[in-house]
């Protein structure tokens, strides 16, 4: 399909615990265009992290995923570890919850990013390694120092906009953000979602944005999936779903806007 960058048909994941097998995510299909942020809503529990895992290749046995992930032609869950290594945090990145505190405790900012550069865009001079993690940190407002500093010594909108940075450093495709502004406070979260959005639109990445806020999914997304216990019960352009929602959950969502 022209435009399109990610197709995800039928899926089905199924977690096992115990020797018992149970399915969390149920007969999901969504296409994901070039340039476009997606966003996925629903409560706890839904299946939203879940979706993301796997399109980045995370459901190893005893869970599995069962349907089709088709990026560049290629079924995600069924590729073998050297494909999926390639492109992934290459090709397709993302930012899990709670990512700000991710970061390696014992190591400083720079050695994330040369880690990256080296592993996955076979940069080894030093000079400009140095000068590309100073760009990345400029790119999401924070200083060049940032690079020598440790996690525990930036605050948590430092730390989220590095886990942002690190995300889009080999500009990819595809940006997963799960969860990318939980446990701040509503200013900084605004400053992050505000880069966030800028970033995305400089690099002409495109974005699955997950989360249980609707209003960060309406200043962020174009298009919206609406989950409730594993299922996609509405979906469609995000005016259509504020405006003209149709199954009782999503009633219940916009319901708590204050217009």
């Amino acid at each position: 399909m022209i435009g399109t960058v990610l197709q995800v048909e039928d899926l089905n994941i199924y977690y096992s615990t115990f020797g018992k097998s149970k399915r969390v995510v149920e007969d999901v299909s969504f296409t994901l265009k070039r340039g476009e942020i997606l966003g996925i809503i629903g409560e706890s529990g839904a299946g939203k992290s879940t979706i993301g895992k796997a399109i980045m290749g995370l459901i190893e046995p005893p869970d599995r995923a069962e349907g089709s992930i088709i990026f560049n032609g290629k079924n995600i869950l069924t590729m073998d570890r050297y494909l999926l290594d390639r492109i992934r945090w290459k090709k397709i990145s993302m930012i899990f919850q709670a990512s700000m505190n991710s970061l390696n405790p014992v190591q400083k900012i720079e050695d994330d990013f040369y880690s990256i550069f080296r592993d996955k865009m076979n940069i080894r001079d030093k000079r400009k390694m140095e000068k590309m993690t100073d760009e990345l940190l400029l790119s999401v407002s924070l200083p060049a120092y940032v690079k020598y500093r440790f996690p525990h010594e930036l605050s948590g909108g430092m730390r989220q906009r590095t886990v942002i940075a690190l995300a889009l450093t080999t500009s990819p495709d595809i940006v997963i953000a799960d969860e990318p502004t939980t446990a701040l406070d509503v200013i900084t979260e605004y400053f992050v979602l505000s880069i966030l959005k800028e970033r995305l639109r400089q690099s002409g990445s495109s974005m699955i944005f997950i989360t249980h806020d609707l209003m960060a999914i309406m200043y962020m997304a174009n298009r919206v999936l609406v989950m409730e216990k594993g299922r996609v019960v509405e979906s469609g352009a995000l005016e259509k779903i504020i405006n003209e929602p149709e199954n009782l959950y999503t009633k219940m969502l916009v319901s708590t806007i204050d217009r």
